[in-house]
């Protein structure tokens, strides 16, 4: 259903971006079989403190599992669109969650200062992303030494990177990828930013 959903949407908006009056199709429980928000989040290696960067969360589908790992650090969105961003935050108010931060932005220019996060992980975005080489650069320039960049690429999704194609674009741009969970298909690639 996804998939087809968003083709139909791209040959009308001509983009891999889902519009917010359709972020309920984000939100579609049947995700929980591709791969659940909590194993997403177990992904991550956070640790209760961290300041974590989610770039393109949409409707917040794996915000809340993540934000709830970080009970004492910061959870920051960051979205190209802000309707998407007013829905990923009025869903984590309603969870009681306040360790997140909502920013509008663009992912080739973060606007955070260098080097202040531990996290920063993107989910079926990567492949939306226009200008994909700055917008690592962008990552690699927000993280701290030795910080980790997670990208998850999931079956269905129009704009699907393969894992090949994901790693040889990432590592050109300074990152060492440390590992791969899922298989071919449905993945997460965890890379470090060189201490």
């Amino acid at each position: 259903m996804f998939a087809k959903t968003k083709d139909v949407l791209n040959r009308f908006f001509g983009r891999g971006l889902i519009p917010h009056q359709l972020a309920f199709t984000l939100l579609n429980p049947l995700r929980r079989f591709v791969l659940a928000p909590e194993a997403l989040a177990a992904r991550l290696d956070l640790a209760a403190d961290h300041r974590v960067l989610e770039v393109g969360p949409g409707p917040g589908y794996c915000s809340l599992a993540v934000a709830r790992r970080i009970p004492q650090g910061t959870l920051y969105l960051v979205d190209i669109q802000e309707e998407m961003l007013r829905k990923a935050e009025a869903r984590l108010r309603r969870a009681g969650l306040e360790n997140v931060s909502i920013h509008h932005g663009d992912a080739a220019a973060l606007p955070f200062s260098a080097g202040c996060f531990d996290v920063v992980f993107m989910v079926a975005v990567f492949g939306e992303i226009r200008q994909q080489s700055a917008a690592m650069s962008e990552c690699l320039r927000v993280l701290k030494p030795g910080g980790l960049l997670s990208v998850t690429e999931q079956p269905g999704d129009t704009d699907f990177v393969d894992l090949g194609d994901l790693k040889e674009r990432v590592q050109a741009e300074g990152f060492v990828l440390a590992t791969v969970h899922g298989g071919n298909k449905n993945f997460t690639a965890n890379f470090h930013k060189p201490d």
